[in-house]
């Protein structure tokens, strides 16, 4: 009889399980998310997020530009941001900066944005590099002139927005945070590639298999998504369990 209940027990918490499970699913499910920037946010793989995503790509454009040209993006399936931002408030909003733009230029087109959608939780997209650029900007720690992929111009820009909205949720995804764990890796003997250049595809682009599958996972890190291996069926298990560990250091 204890043992029948035993039993009992451990189904009706497996059971608690699959509805906790399910019900967070749902609720993930109907959230809307928006992304804004250039190919490095098409890297994240937006059509693989979950619930409710659109999305305005536009190649190798920074905010500023997409702010004042917003007609012609390159990725035929955007909703152009005027459109979407006026006609829907979205749950979380990612922007990606990008080179060409100062921060005080980053600040002023986001504050544009956000106070388009008052409740929306805002992202910054860091994007990434080009890789033979990538240790020399990642260390710099200016910030006046033109944007650089560095910690210290990503946490000024946040500062910034912070001061600004001191009510407001502002996240990054940290995307030039793990490749460069992925370099100290590298150099350590601790990762299954032989240069950072190993997860590019081209100068400045992710690999379709592994970086992609990293900076996906960065965005769903970011946008309260749990970890997925759709459309990363084929990497090597090796590998994605490195990846992994990588994406382990996000908090």
């Amino acid at each position: 009889m204890l043992k029948s209940l035993s039993v009992f027990a451990v189904c009706l918490s497996t059971l608690c399980f699959v509805l906790t499970s399910s019900v967070l699913q749902a609720e993930e499910n109907a959230k809307s998310y928006y992304l804004i920037g250039n190919s490095l946010t098409w890297d994240t793989v937006p059509s693989l997020l979950e619930g409710d995503v659109q999305w305005h790509v536009d190649c190798g454009k920074s905010l500023p530009y997409i702010m004042a040209h917003p007609e012609m993006p390159c990725v035929k399936t955007s909703t152009l941001w005027p459109q979407a931002l006026k006609e829907k408030q979205y749950d979380l909003i990612s922007v990606q900066t990008h080179y060409g733009a100062t921060l005080d230029e980053d600040l002023a087109t986001i504050s544009k944005w956000v106070d388009m959608q008052p409740n929306a939780i805002f992202i910054i997209h860091t994007g990434w590099a080009r890789s033979k650029t990538r240790a020399e900007e990642y260390a710099s720690k200016v910030v006046t002139g033109k944007m650089q992929h560095s910690p210290t111009y990503m946490k000024a820009l946040l500062a910034a927005l912070q001061k600004k909205y001191p009510e407001r949720k502002f996240k990054q995804t940290h995307a030039i945070d793990l490749l460069d764990q992925v370099n100290t890796d590298i150099k350590n003997n601790k990762a299954p590639f032989d240069e950072i250049t190993d997860i590019y595809r081209d100068a400045i682009h992710m690999k379709t298999d592994t970086g992609r599958y990293l900076m996906h996972n960065a965005m769903r890190h970011a946008l309260g998504q749990p970890r997925s291996e759709k459309g990363y069926e084929k990497v090597d298990p090796q590998v994605k369990q490195y990846l992994n560990q990588v994406l382990d250091t996000l908090k």
